[in-house]
């Protein structure tokens, strides 16, 4: 259990780098003036069959590193250590990053569609609320809030079997830890649109809603739960991520056929077992093929979180340039995502060696 587990670094660093390709994927899209991201003057709603592959499960697999990531360090800390550790990561950057970079990129947008106007000025007061791409960080905190006081009862500290390790192995057993998120697919289900439960409109609406949190909080506390259980856990992936392969995308396809907005196709329940699926298949693979150290996964772990708070206003002024660039999207989105990647690594590399700005960042002084 003390061991590091590099697949995590690896694929905590996949998960922020789709959202980055996620967020510029947007601006191709016929949604991207009601998010307040720069549009493409030539836009195409077919890359939503590409977008909706990740779409189920891209926050969550966050939820649920950053519960596996807790409960790893509280291997080595205390939960005082713990909570005092993670108020330097995540509020911090939080509050900093929502007030420069996520006004930034609104202050871009609105522009771009308006003009400018000296209001923009004070949208940092309505965004620390809102946490524009940062709204996960103000979650994951409060989720810390409430767990850590549970961790020990929680956490299998003593490396023994418990009835959820027996569970992982049996056959099929980890399908069992579906059911929470089964579960709040269906309360998603009968409270969609609902005018009396504010709640949630689809599954893939996470930020700001109770379904998001809701959501996120049962996948940050099955990081905790799961990883508790060693390596019964790790075995686990290994051993059953054909499985989640070949589940998760027929459940795709099902929607796919059914053009994602007909019918039982927007069954939150389906959607919540497809996401499930993916992020076992995903833990799999990284158990498999990314569980090892290398200079470059040392470098893209330590990147990719400064990298993420700094990159939407990035993207936003990169599309406001090229917006009106009469390129075919196959040409300009790949120009567009390096641009972003290679100033956003630009930033990083400006502010890692000054120690004062260095938590700004969610970066550790050491």
């Amino acid at each position: 259990m003390n061991q590091r587990r590099y697949d995590i670094d690896a694929l905590r660093s996949i998960a922020m780098f789709l959202l980055i390709f996620y967020h510029l994927a947007i601006s191709f899209t016929s949604v991207a003036p009601y998010i307040a991201f720069v549009q493409n003057k030539r836009f195409n709603d077919g890359v939503w069959y590409l977008l909706s592959i990740m779409n189920s499960w891209r926050i969550p697999l966050v939820f649920l590193i950053s519960g596996i990531a807790l409960r790893l360090s509280f291997q080595r800390r205390t939960k005082i250590e713990i909570l005092k550790e993670r108020m330097k990561i995540l509020i911090i950057p939080y509050i900093f990053g929502t007030l420069t970079f996520g006004t930034a990129s609104l202050a871009i947008s609105f522009t771009f569609y308006e003009g400018w106007s000296s209001e923009y000025l004070w949208l940092g007061v309505l965004t620390i609320f809102d946490g524009v791409h940062l709204w996960f960080l103000k979650n994951i905190f409060i989720y810390c809030l409430i767990l850590i006081p549970f961790l020990s009862l929680i956490s299998n500290k003593a490396d023994k079997d418990t009835i959820f390790s027996k569970i992982l192995n049996m056959p099929g057993g980890v399908f069992v830890f579906s059911i929470p998120v089964i579960f709040e697919g269906h309360l998603l289900n009968i409270t969609a649109y609902s005018e009396v439960v504010n709640y949630g409109r689809s599954y893939q609406e996470y930020a700001n809603t109770n379904h998001g949190f809701l959501l996120g909080l049962i996948w940050f506390f099955l990081g905790i739960l799961l990883v508790s259980q060693g390596d019964t856990f790790w075995e686990s992936n290994k051993r059953n991520w054909k499985n989640h392969l070949f589940i998760g995308f027929a459940l795709y396809l099902y929607r796919y056929f059914n053009n994602f907005e007909d019918g039982l196709s927007l069954d939150n329940r389906l959607i919540s077992f497809e996401s499930f699926n993916f992020i076992f298949l995903m833990l799999g693979l990284g158990a498999v093929y990314l569980n090892k150290d290398s200079p470059q996964l040392t470098y893209y772990k330590t990147a990719v979180y400064p990298v993420y708070i700094v990159h939407l206003p990035i993207q936003m002024a990169v599309m406001y340039f090229f917006a009106g660039f009469n390129i075919h999207p196959i040409i300009k989105f790949p120009i567009a995502l390096f641009l972003i990647c290679f100033l956003s690594l630009t930033i990083f590399h400006a502010v890692k060696n000054i120690k004062i700005l260095r938590p700004l960042f969610g970066l550790r002084n050491k």
